[in-house]
């Protein structure tokens, strides 16, 4: 897999081993967002021991511990009766990196946890006691975000342990665009759009086939791994959810209902066995967010909670394939394809959207807007939404956008219906706001004309990536 992006998090990573002190650093985000293959990459050419947990006991675990470290240490005798006791394990640990600066990663810390309770306090008590005086960058890795928390924060055992802190997040449009390579910026977004910021999935497609091609070979056809990534995500990796009715919450959220009570009726789950299943779907997975409107910060009698699938390949999955599947079986998979392409405009309107809003984040962050904007977001009403708002630091709206995905250009009667949806705002824009139109077909010219002549930018694909 060709490394993109991740700049950031490996420049970060790099101030930790160069500090010259005993680091303890977690790093968390959803499965396959790519936190092992970051650490891999971060890890080379450096004295590192990376040891992924299992979901069985101690007892089982040291050995191979033991194991790693004894490969590093290149001393025959210890790799022949490896250290297979916490005693011995640590020693030799201190023994490591006692002056030379060693990297020791814990991949999967929460399974280990799991089976063993004191872990957390073996490792704290250890850390207070040796581990803060070596040099060592200890990295305790985990998907579980909120098991992971939970062993990290607050009163926990690890929590006074920790120097630092590493989220690892999906990648944005513009880093999975290197990692895609196709040529054209809209085909480009519209994979984005499918698959996601999970690597994993991007490195499915492949930038010399078609759109077409790459959804039928990557997804549609039965022997493709994505074609039952999401029911393999939770087979293999959440044994102690209640798969069934996560994967029901999911497909309702994909379908469109995105407040509470609807998704609880549409899911065939009552309201209190939701927040459980609700739970480690926000928490632990990231698969679904709340949303409000930007200027909200708690539900109101106007606005509610609203409750949306983060990742985009869950939401094609349970849009295209899952419905389709007994069709797929039987080996209807090129009408099923053409099924999916006739809708996708349809379909890219949300994703579409949270890439204007990704790159307002970006422009804002680089200097590259009239103003900075803290909070980006949208914003509704019960007659009105704007795609994009951006608030400035005294919460008043320094930018306001609307995102069009349909193959015909953005025309004056779309802009006249958006101006109309700012007015709704109220007195919240300020009176310089700049407002930003984003659309896959470009704009017909009296929209330009409108623009040329009013604080506004219009971006296409190519100018957004």
């Amino acid at each position: 897999m060709t490394f993109v992006g991740r700049e950031r998090e490996l420049a970060a990573l790099e101030q930790f081993w160069r500090s010259g002190r005993a680091e303890c650093i977690p790093v968390t985000g959803r499965r396959r967002v790519g936190k092992t293959y970051l650490l891999e990459h971060f890890a080379q050419g450096k004295r590192a021991v990376y040891y992924r947990c299992l979901l069985t006991g101690t007892a089982e675990q040291l050995p191979v511990l033991g194991q790693a470290l004894a490969d590093l240490a290149g001393d025959p005798v210890l790799q022949a009766q490896p250290p297979a006791t916490w005693p011995a394990v640590l020693a030799l640990i201190e023994q490591l990196a006692r002056h030379e600066r060693l990297l020791l990663v814990l991949d999967e810390v929460p399974y280990w946890a799991a089976r063993d309770a004191s872990l957390p306090s073996v490792l704290q008590n250890w850390w207070d006691g040796r581990g803060r005086t070596l040099n060592l960058m200890l990295v305790l890795c985990g998907s579980a975000v909120q098991m992971m928390e939970g062993l990290l924060t607050g009163p926990a055992p690890l929590a006074g342990c920790i120097t630092g802190r590493m989220p690892v997040r999906p990648l944005d449009f513009r880093a999975a665009a290197d990692l895609l390579g196709f040529a054209d910026p809209v085909t480009t977004l519209a994979a984005y759009g499918i698959l996601g910021g999970v690597p994993l999935y991007l490195t499915f497609f492949r930038p010399e086939r078609s759109l077409r091609d790459n959804i039928l070979t990557a997804i549609v056809s039965p022997a493709s791994r994505l074609y039952v990534e999401p029911q393999a995500v939770f087979a293999a990796h959440h044994q102690a959810y209640d798969a069934r009715s996560a994967l029901a919450v999911l497909r309702v959220v994909a379908q469109g209902h995105h407040r509470w009570s609807d998704i609880a009726e549409a899911a065939g789950v009552n309201t209190s066995s939701l927040t459980r299943v609700m739970e480690p779907l926000i928490g632990d997975l990231g698969l679904i967010e709340r949303v409000l409107p930007v200027t909200e910060t708690h539900p109101t009698r106007t606005y509610y909670t609203q409750y949306h699938l983060t990742d985009n390949f869950f939401r094609f999955w349970f849009r295209f394939i899952e419905p389709n599947q007994g069709h797929i079986e039987f080996g209807d998979v090129e009408r099923i394809t053409d099924l999916i392409l006739a809708q996708l405009p349809d379909y890219m309107g949300l994703p579409f959207e949270a890439m204007c809003r990704d790159w307002v984040r970006m422009a804002s962050a680089a200097g590259g807007l009239p103003r900075r904007v803290g909070r980006v977001g949208t914003w509704w009403s019960p007659d009105h939404q704007v795609d994009v708002v951006g608030l400035d630091e005294e919460g008043r709206a320094a930018i306001l956008g609307e995102a069009k995905w349909h193959a015909q250009p953005f025309d004056y009667q779309e802009l006249e219906r958006y101006l109309g949806h700012v007015r709704a705002l109220g007195s919240l824009p300020r009176p310089d706001v700049l407002h930003l139109l984003f659309a896959r077909a470009g704009f017909t010219e009296d929209v330009r004309r409108w623009a040329a002549a009013s604080n506004a930018r219009l971006l296409t694909p190519e100018m957004m990536l």
